[in-house]
């Protein structure tokens, strides 16, 4: 009998990634500026890990419970996804915030990422 290591491995990979984040985001506020965005990949990088070793074990098995994990959490996914784009153009439009847009695609694909695992998680838990 074999032991699934993938559970542990995402753990592991999500942790480090996790600590990367966390140094950039501490360097960068301690040299004074903003905080970074550059850090939000690795950001939402460890949220696919640590989302991936809970979901691996219903991943594994390609049958209609995954597909249903899938098709609902892409479903929630879009919606908040244009709750994010509403968000972002009503304060860009209004000068409320002063990003550039580099910093605005990182924020949103960030977001984009994270919202589409973690409603895989919520609906795999409700499910």
């Amino acid at each position: 009998m074999t032991k699934d290591y993938y559970p542990t491995m995402f753990k592991v990979m999500g942790a480090i990634l996790s600590i990367q984040f966390l140094f950039v985001l501490i360097v960068s506020l301690l040299a004074g500026d903003r905080i970074s965005f550059f850090s939000l990949p690795l950001l939402s990088t460890a949220v696919i890990a640590f989302s991936m070793s809970y979901l691996h074990p219903q991943f594994r098995q390609k049958d209609e419970r995954m597909r249903l994990i899938r098709y609902k959490g892409l479903f929630f996914s879009f919606f908040a996804i244009l709750g994010y784009m509403f968000i972002m153009m009503t304060l860009l439009q209004f000068n409320m915030i002063d990003i550039n847009a580099i910093e605005v695609l990182q924020i949103l694909s960030a977001l984009f990422i994270s919202t589409v695992f973690l409603s895989w998680v919520f609906v795999a838990k409700r499910n």
